[in-house]
């Protein structure tokens, strides 16, 4: 077997290729102002799809009801609900944990209500009919009644995990006098 050896000669010059130099510092420029453009755009990002629960209520003849709405920019993805009776969780999760709190509650009658398993994604713009109940012609104020009751919590966070602040529901003003 012949080998046929090529040597490739190389000559070198002793000054220094400035072109080569500077093309190096400009795309290095480029990749720093690529990388702060794309940090710029995730910041950005995140602040426009931020959500935002907030609870709406309506009643009229004798029925009432509550929605928390997700009227943000984003989804919300919903880590945790929390029903509490009297300063005391009720204990279970979804659906049941609705019908267990308004099982406790004199003079209502649940009539719809919807709730969720965690965690849960709320779209931007949809909502949730927590409950839906008749009450006695005697409760003139249905929110204080039920403010001096239930109460409800959920926290969320946004599609990039950050924690939002927590939801509540109205509680009604304390009857205690502060001293």
């Amino acid at each position: 077997m012949v080998y046929d050896i090529n040597y490739i000669v190389v000559e070198s010059s002793a000054g220094i290729d400035w072109t080569s130099w500077i093309a190096i510092g400009i795309s290095l420029l480029a990749l720093a102002a690529t990388w702060w453009q794309a940090h710029l755009a995730r910041v950005h990002n995140k602040l426009s799809v931020r959500p935002q629960l907030e609870g709406h209520s309506h009643w009229e003849d004798g029925v009432y009801g509550l929605e928390v709405r997700n009227v943000g920019l984003g989804p919300a993805i919903i880590t945790a609900a929390r029903v509490y009776y009297r300063n005391g969780l009720v204990e279970g999760e979804g659906p049941l944990v609705i019908e267990k709190a308004f099982s406790y509650i004199p003079l209502c009658r649940l009539l719809a209500h919807e709730f969720f398993y965690s965690p849960y994604v709320l779209p931007a713009g949809q909502s949730i009919e927590v409950c839906k109940l008749t009450y006695d012609p005697a409760i003139q104020d249905i929110e204080y009644f039920l403010g001096g009751l239930l109460h409800l919590e959920i926290d969320y966070e946004s599609a990039y995990s950050e924690k939002c602040p927590m939801y509540q529901s109205r509680r009604a003003p304390s009857l205690e006098e502060p001293s």
